[in-house]
């Protein structure tokens, strides 16, 4: 693909990204009901303590919201046996809801990751910046390097006996805080919080631009 011209590979990939979103939209009810009746069509028993007549109540409950692609892939793969090194899931027994919709969801994950790759792609060839991805995953990990500087930070103040000598902020230090900075902030931020932004939108503003001259 990469030997088409732009336009040609732009078409490409919307009808791939199209097919991906697809994909990974979320299960129906009727999809639901399918991968149980298959399951239990090759001799797969329901598990213990779960009413037969409520099947579907509870499994589209404990699926609601998981990719369509990762619920049939995990069905394919329990018919298959595919499991059988996995210590949650007994052979010729219907995984129990949770353990169903966790598989489905981590047997997703690769069309995840080729949707992500493909609109930063497209994203390149249309000179529009790639849609941030908000997704649990990713917000617990800007969260947890955010809490990283913050313990940083704190050390560095403690260890010089209350003053804070503080190194300048390096142009991608300040590119990846402002990143982090852009992101929406929670229901209830604390007077201590905004303080703290502030602190840091003025250490950015600070960092002074690279000259293009002495770059070169």
């Amino acid at each position: 693909m990469t030997n088409l011209p732009a336009p040609a590979q732009l078409s490409t990939l919307n009808r791939e990204i199209s097919a991906l979103t697809e994909r990974l939209s979320p299960v129906r009810e009727e999809a639901v009901l399918r991968s149980l009746e298959v399951m239990q069509a090759a001799g797969m028993s329901i598990p213990a303590g779960i009413d037969p007549n409520k099947l579907d109540a509870v499994y589209g409950y404990a699926l609601e919201g998981v990719p369509n692609c990762g619920l049939a892939i995990a069905t394919q793969k329990l018919i298959k046996g595919d499991y059988a090194g996995n210590p949650d899931i007994l052979l010729g027994m219907i995984p129990k809801p949770p353990i169903l919709a966790a598989l489905a969801k981590a047997e997703s994950r690769l069309a995840r990751e080729d949707l992500a790759r493909k609109r930063e792609i497209a994203a390149t060839l249309t000179h529009q910046p790639p849609e941030i991805d908000r997704s649990p995953e990713v917000m617990a990990r800007v969260r947890a390097r955010l809490n990283q500087f913050k313990q940083e930070h704190a050390a560095s103040k403690a260890a010089a006996g209350g003053i804070v000598v503080q190194e300048p902020m390096s142009p991608e230090r300040a590119e990846e805080l402002a990143r982090i900075l852009a992101l929406p902030d929670a229901r209830s931020v604390s007077a201590e919080q905004m303080a703290y932004r502030r602190k840091i939108e003025m250490d950015i503003d600070a960092v002074e631009p690279i000259d293009e001259e002495r770059a070169a």
